[in-house]
């Protein structure tokens, strides 16, 4: 796998915090080029690669859900091949869980701050409904055609609803057999006591109206000791593309609290006053 750093072509690197992006079930790397470029002034450098559960009809879930191989053990074998360390970890959707597992799994945080965009959340003490996984298969086919047309963005408009449809479809096909057992399973694992254990600085965003997967309230992972929830009304489950501007306000407000920019390096020269 290869870490991208999304930069515009010809720019100057950006000189601050790194961080490192995990995409969502069936997206890609590409996911987060919107955002990349509205935290690029503020000297944030993100680091993209595309997930084994990208979507891809010719990987199964057991590609990547292995006791060795599982979701947070690639996160964590991938951040290492990071050009960089990370300073920061970005997860949207399954990504966000994917991140979450990862810092749950380590006693000492392997980061100075996370961000989880839309995570699948369990809110506490709902138990799970016998239909929960019928109602997730079809969850993950709205997500996917709602993840197109975000990218499509103003295009979506000027494309058929047919055209738009049949898009949708043939994404879907990409989605191997099985992903809705692992989302469900990522589903279910929250809340769980272990995500007590992590220090790390983290800042949730979500939608009020987002219930695709699971829809994240105020009191979401209340049991981390370190964790900011925000939910906005006006919040899509893509929001770091249909709200990237506001989003990237957001995370670097609360990023430039938590991870301070670098002193730069070099001599420096005293003023007389």
């Amino acid at each position: 796998m290869t870490w991208r750093l999304l930069a515009a072509p010809g720019a100057a690197p950006a000189i601050g915090p790194v961080l490192a992006a995990v995409h969502g079930l069936a997206d890609n790397a590409g996911t987060w080029q919107a955002l990349a470029a509205r935290l690029r002034p503020a000297g944030y450098r993100c680091y993209a690669a595309d997930a084994p559960w990208r979507g891809d009809a010719g990987r199964s879930p057991a590609d990547w859900t292995t006791s060795s191989t599982g979701p947070a053990e690639w996160l964590g074998s991938a951040l290492t091949e990071l050009p960089e360390p990370a300073d920061v970890l970005v997860g949207h959707s399954f990504g966000a869980n994917v991140v979450l597992d990862h810092l749950a799994a380590h006693p000492q945080p392997p980061v100075r701050a996370a961000v989880l965009l839309a995570p699948l959340v369990r809110p506490s003490g709902r138990a799970p409904r016998p239909d929960l996984l019928a109602r997730t298969r079809a969850a993950i086919g709205q997500v996917v055609a709602d993840g197109l047309r975000a990218r499509l963005g103003e295009r979506a408009g000027r494309v058929g609803d047919d055209v738009v449809a049949a898009m949708a479809r043939k994404a879907l096909r990409q989605i191997p057999d099985g992903a809705a057992d692992v989302v469900l399973d990522r589903l279910l694992a929250t809340p769980r006591p272990t995500l007590a254990r992590i220090a790390t600085p983290t800042l949730v965003l979500a939608g009020h109206d987002d219930q695709r997967l699971a829809g994240v309230r105020p009191d979401s992972l209340a049991v981390m000791p370190a964790a900011q929830v925000r939910v906005h009304a006006h919040y899509g489950h893509f929001c770091h593309i249909t709200q990237a501007a506001e989003v990237a306000a957001e995370c670097a407000g609360f990023l430039d609290h938590v991870v301070p920019a670098a002193a730069p390096a070099g001599p420096t020269m005293e003023v007389p006053v």
